[in-house]
């Protein structure tokens, strides 16, 4: 069972918005994912953009993934 939560930490300890329904002393692993502005989005984006443009092992890549995309005609589709 996995709980999905949006919830604040305060003084350095989380809130949580609702009862959770696990008996005490269960065992749980947290993972925490800070909610993002859309200017921090953006900022990340901004750095990843052009990453890969020194990277002489990506167009072999590119190349093989063309390469695949005309090989692959799509599944064939009935209309009856």
């Amino acid at each position: 069972m996995t709980i999905t939560l949006k919830s604040k930490i305060e003084k350095g300890v989380i809130r949580f918005p609702q009862k959770i329904c696990l008996p005490d002393g269960t065992q749980v692993i947290v993972k925490i994912e800070p909610v993002l502005k859309t200017k921090e989005k953006q900022k990340i984006v901004s750095e990843l953009c052009g990453a890969w443009s020194d990277d002489p092992t990506i167009t072999p890549i590119f190349k093989e993934i063309e390469q695949e995309r005309h090989r692959y005609f799509g599944r064939k589709v009935s209309f009856e």
